[in-house]
């Protein structure tokens, strides 16, 4: 799930490849997931069918606003 918001994350507010999140940890403290844009950049973004997958979104989210 937290690696299915960090797409939706990357979809919604164009990030650059090298600015905003870049992947997802378990905090220590409170249990629960968090982004991060420190530390590896987690693989899943740098696979094909997921980048497709964020232009697509991020063309519908584009669209979606300017119809409002």
């Amino acid at each position: 799930m937290a690696e299915r918001a960090l797409i939706e994350n990357r979809s919604r507010y164009y990030h650059d490849d090298d600015s905003g999140p870049i992947n997802v940890y378990q905090c220590m403290e409170c249990g629960q997931w968090h982004f991060t844009s420190k530390g590896p950049r987690n693989p899943m973004l740098d696979d094909e069918q997921v980048r497709k997958r964020i232009q697509t979104d991020r063309e519908a989210n584009y669209w979606e606003r300017k119809l409002r």
